[in-house]
């Protein structure tokens, strides 16, 4: 038996709502038509399909990602779904330094007032 490894880019699930917005940025950064054409898709039905008017076909995003080598709407499905609960501990863990500088600076900022 083979174990994956998975090395995940931190906050890549709380960075999308869904899967539709994930695939919905990585779409747009590489331009609609570009990848429309690449999926084999008209550039109208994909731009419907990624604002939710129209059902997304999950073997759109298995071409975009075989063709552009993006594996981000993978990484975030397996980001949401795949991590065990010491994982996303220790991913609060990580977050709560940055949140307490922040929550510093802006009571401070707000004193100044």
């Amino acid at each position: 038996m083979h174990q994956l490894s998975l090395t995940l880019e931190p906050g890549l699930a709380q960075k999308y709502r869904d899967m539709r917005e994930c695939f919905a940025s990585c779409v747009y950064s590489r331009g609609l038509g570009r990848v429309a054409a690449a999926v084999d898709v008209a550039p109208s039905n994909l731009s419907a399909m990624l604002s939710g008017e129209r059902n997304l076909d999950p073997q759109l995003v298995e071409r975009y990602m075989e063709h552009f080598g993006d594996q981000t709407p993978a990484q975030f499905w397996a980001a949401r779904w795949l991590q065990d609960a010491q994982s996303r501990q220790q991913q609060a863990l990580a977050q709560l330094p940055n949140l307490v500088e922040q929550l510093n600076r802006l009571m401070a900022e707000a004193g100044r007032k």
